[in-house]
């Protein structure tokens, strides 16, 4: 497909041009919703912490708090939007220590579900293998009661071939 457009001289344009007009679309409505990006940018502040900090590659930490950090700041976009989006409106939002309180426990529970999680999928992991390993040794002693204790052996299978 890319030596046919070549060979007819098109150029693929579309990703431009559709980049180019979300940017002109932004950049008229930035000025309308500045209270908007402004209890965002303002309230998203421990998931740029996490981001900073997160030394895992895929930033998977960084994306728990931030999730939950939007989920905290939601509420105070909507009553942002239905008190009306002035800067005034968003600095009295954003000065209520109660918000705050909410915004980062939101970030904190984001924060531990990145601890809590990797542990409790350990535990259930370990806990199944030892389950596992509990029926086979289960099954081993009804083989050999079953077939014999040669049934049970460890030995390599050369050997018994051998032997």
């Amino acid at each position: 497909m890319a030596k046919d457009d070549k060979k007819s001289g098109k150029k693929k344009s579309g990703g431009k041009l559709g980049m180019f007009s979300a940017l002109i679309i932004i950049s008229l409505a930035v000025p309308f919703m500045m209270p908007t990006v402004f209890l965002v940018l303002v309230g998203l502040i421990p998931t740029y912490v996490a981001f900073a900090t997160d030394n895992d590659a895929q930033k998977s930490g960084a994306v728990s708090v931030g999730a939950m950090n939007f989920a905290g700041i939601l509420p105070f976009i909507i009553d942002l939007w239905s008190k009306g989006q002035t800067m005034t409106n968003a600095i009295q939002i954003m000065g209520n220590a109660n918000n705050w309180l909410i915004i980062l426990g939101a970030a904190a529970i984001g924060q531990m579900v990145v601890y809590a999680i990797p542990q409790a999928l350990a535990t259930l992991t370990l806990t199944q293998a030892e389950s596992r390993a509990k029926a086979l040794r289960k099954n081993l002693d009804l083989l050999k009661e079953s077939w014999g204790a040669e049934v049970a052996t460890t030995k390599p299978i050369d050997k018994i071939s051998e032997g």
